[in-house]
C-alpha cells in the first residue's frame, strides 16, 4: 500500500512539474493572452536564449492569423498571414529583422493580388497590382521607397 502511495505521489508531482513549463516536442514555449483568456501569441523555442523560435499569433476567435521565423530577438525568414478560413492572405520576407525581398498579397483563391519588392525595408524595384483574372491592373517602380515610374 506504502508503494502504491508513494507512485502516485511521484506521478502527481510529475504531472504538476510538467503543467508549469509549457513545451511542444521538447521546446519551451512562452505564450501571451487575450483578456478574455485565450492565447494571442506563442513563442516556440529553439534555444533557451529566448530569442531564436517560431512565433505564432492568433485572432481572438483562436485562429492562427501569423507566423514567423525570430532570430536574435527580431523577425528572419518568411512571415506568413492567414485569413479566418486559414487561408495565406500576405507573405512578407524579413532579412535580420528588416524587409527584403518579395511581399506578396493574395485573393482568397490564391492568385496573387500585389507584389512588391524591398530592400532594407523600403520599396525598390517593380511593384503589381493584379486583376482578379491574373492579368496586370498597374505597376510602378520604386527606388529607395519612392516612385520613379
Amino acid at each position: 500500500m506504502q508503494k502504491l502511495s508513494f507512485l502516485l505521489s511521484i506521478f502527481t508531482l510529475l504531472l504538476l512539474t510538467g503543467c508549469n513549463s509549457p513545451s511542444l516536442m521538447g521546446k519551451d514555449v512562452k505564450k501571451t493572452y487575450f483578456t478574455g483568456g485565450q492565447v494571442a501569441t506563442e513563442f516556440i523555442m529553439d534555444d533557451d536564449t529566448g530569442q531564436n523560435g517560431l512565433l505564432k499569433k492568433y485572432g481572438y476567435n483562436g485562429n492562427v492569423t501569423s507566423t514567423v521565423t525570430i532570430h536574435n530577438g527580431v523577425k528572419d525568414g518568411v512571415e506568413t498571414g492567414f485569413d479566418e478560413k486559414g487561408r495565406v492572405i500576405w507573405r512578407y520576407t524579413y532579412i535580420n529583422g528588416r524587409q527584403n525581398g518579395e511581399q506578396y498579397a493574395y485573393y482568397p483563391n490564391g492568385d496573387v493580388m500585389v507584389s512588391y519588392h524591398y530592400v532594407d525595408g523600403l520599396k525598390d524595384g517593380v511593384a503589381k497590382a493584379y486583376n482578379i483574372d491574373g492579368t496586370v491592373n498597374k505597376q510602378v517602380t520604386y527606388k529607395h521607397g519612392k516612385i520613379i515610374h
